[in-house]
């Protein structure tokens, strides 16, 4: 019995080892709390509406040689007719 039961602490420290050693390579599926660890969204402003809106979801427009963002086609175009 007591050969068994150290049998089993040995297999599930390698495993354990096996798997840390296997992240750090890159090796296999990240697990869940490394998954979660994800850049933050760059968020921008709309200079009509002062709304802030993830980047890759705004509307753009240049004016000036300057990149303006925009949450909606209204801003959008009241900020084109001058009435930021």
């Amino acid at each position: 019995m007591p050969r068994l039961l150290l049998g089993l602490a040995l297999g599930l420290l390698g495993y354990f080892i096996f798997k840390k050693v296997a992240q750090s390579l890159g090796i296999g599926k990240p697990s869940s709390r490394d998954r979660g660890r994800q850049e933050p969204e760059e968020l921008v402003q709309d200079p009509v509406c002062q709304t802030f809106i993830p980047r890759r979801e705004a509307l753009k427009a240049q004016k000036d040689g300057r990149d303006y963002f925009f949450c909606s086609e209204g801003c959008l175009k009241r900020f084109l007719r001058g009435g930021s």
